[in-house]
């Protein structure tokens, strides 16, 4: 699935406030694998369930954001697709659309080793983007749909999110 998002972002320059450029930067979505293998997710589950235990299962796949200068083109997208298309492909949940969601995504301000290595490689094969970055969406299948009473509450939340992540990255 495609979907354009369309960034504005100032950039530095070594003049007055009024007379920086501005540059807005095209982001364009692209549907990934699977991120989470059988295996991790059997062990992964467990740990969930004990911070919350409304947790009945659990999935994850990746999002690949594509930033670049202009809209791309649909020579651009077919291309982009066929490169970010690797590894077990996702199968969506029966429940999916009740589930518990947490994005998890490289710290604001840095640019992941994952993105650095799949830029170059665009880059390498002739593609004109600035940056391609791979987050992860986390789906957290709940008893009851996601529904009260066993939907986490704020901080059971910050515990779960906290076992989905890497706090330094």
């Amino acid at each position: 699935m495609l979907r354009g998002i369309r960034y504005a972002a100032f950039l530095p320059a070594q003049t007055a406030f009024h007379s920086r450029p501005f540059v807005t930067l095209h982001l364009t979505s692209f549907d990934g694998g699977n991120a989470l293998s059988e295996f991790r997710a059997r062990q992964l589950l467990p740990r969930l369930q004990a911070r919350h235990g409304g947790i009945q299962g659990v999935s994850a796949r990746s999002v690949h954001l594509v930033a670049s200068d202009r809209a791309p083109d649909e020579a651009l997208k077919s291309k982009l697709a066929e490169l970010l298309t690797y590894g077990e492909p996702y199968s969506e949940p029966p429940d999916a659309a009740q589930a518990l969601r947490v994005l998890v995504t490289p710290r604001l301000g840095t640019v992941s080793p994952w993105a650095s290595k799949a830029t170059d490689i665009a880059h390498n094969c002739g593609l004109a983007v600035r940056r391609i970055e791979r987050i992860t969406e986390y789906r957290l299948q709940l008893k009851g749909g996601g529904r009260s009473p066993s939907a986490p509450d704020a901080a059971q939340r910050q515990a779960l999110a906290a076992l989905l992540h890497d706090r330094m990255t």
